[in-house]
């Protein structure tokens, strides 16, 4: 197992455990030494996914950084590959999306390849350098100022040219949401993903449930904004019955 997938584990492990689990319990389940968790933790530490106890370790909530492009690659794969295949159905010919910045957008990308007539909206430079190659739509770039971090645009400029579009769906990310809203630890990205709601009939939200209960400074939307939400089945089983009571479709895959 190489480290990017161990971290990963680490983080699943939390998850499943109620977001706290010992160093010896990470030690055995995952069969390496007490120095290979601690350099594991100190790396997620870096990229606050957790914090460290006494003995242990624990989910970091209080998102302060978005993660690197590198972590978010190897983290959820398989749940970022469903919840892009099932947002793809609703893409027809002839539409025009935006594709919010993230790898789970990019999922999405890889199942829309074959729609003709289709016009992409998108921040995100790997998504435009993916379509490009391996599609025909019209592909709509719309700059701004360059995140190398997560090898996005956000920004004004970003936002105004969103704001010139009509589009049919917006598929926005995050790293972070709850029951109140969508957040974000950039404030770049703040004008980025308004623009994108406000400049789309259809506003889906697709990210995976890792994200669910992560609270950042700054804050882009409430829910209530969102007509569905494509997550895993990871998320707590009350946020079904909470999101719905907001008016908001919930899909599971």
């Amino acid at each position: 197992m190489i480290p990017a997938q161990r971290q990963q584990r680490i983080v699943s492990l939390l998850e499943e455990r109620g977001g706290v689990i010992s160093i010896n319990d990470l030690v055995d389940l995952l069969g390496v030494s007490h120095m290979t968790i601690r350099r594991d933790l100190m790396l997620l530490e870096q990229e606050k996914m957790v914090d460290s106890v006494s003995g242990g370790v624990r989910l970091h909530n209080q998102l302060i950084h978005d993660p690197t492009l590198q972590m978010k690659e190897n983290f959820a794969t398989e749940e970022k590959n469903r919840i892009g295949k099932e947002a793809a159905k609703y893409v027809q010919d002839g539409q025009c999306i935006y594709l919010d910045e993230g790898t789970t957008s990019l999922a999405l990308a890889h199942y829309i390849t074959n729609r003709l007539d289709l016009t992409v909206v998108t921040n995100d430079f790997e998504i435009l350098q993916y379509l490009m190659k391996e599609s025909k739509a019209q592909l709509i770039h719309v700059g701004g100022f360059v995140s190398r971090k997560t090898n996005s645009s956000t920004g004004m400029f970003a936002a105004k040219t969103i704001k010139s579009l009509n589009m049919d769906y917006a598929f926005i990310s995050c790293s972070s949401w709850d029951l109140r809203g969508l957040t974000t630890p950039d404030p770049g990205k703040v004008a980025v993903k308004e623009a994108a709601l406000e400049a789309s009939i259809n506003k889906i939200l697709i990210c995976d449930s890792s994200k669910y209960s992560k609270v950042a400074a700054y804050r882009v939307a409430e829910l209530s904004r969102i007509d569905e939400i494509i997550t895993d089945k990871k998320v707590p089983a009350n946020v079904k019955t909470s999101v719905i009571n907001l008016g908001v479709k919930l899909t599971l895959v």
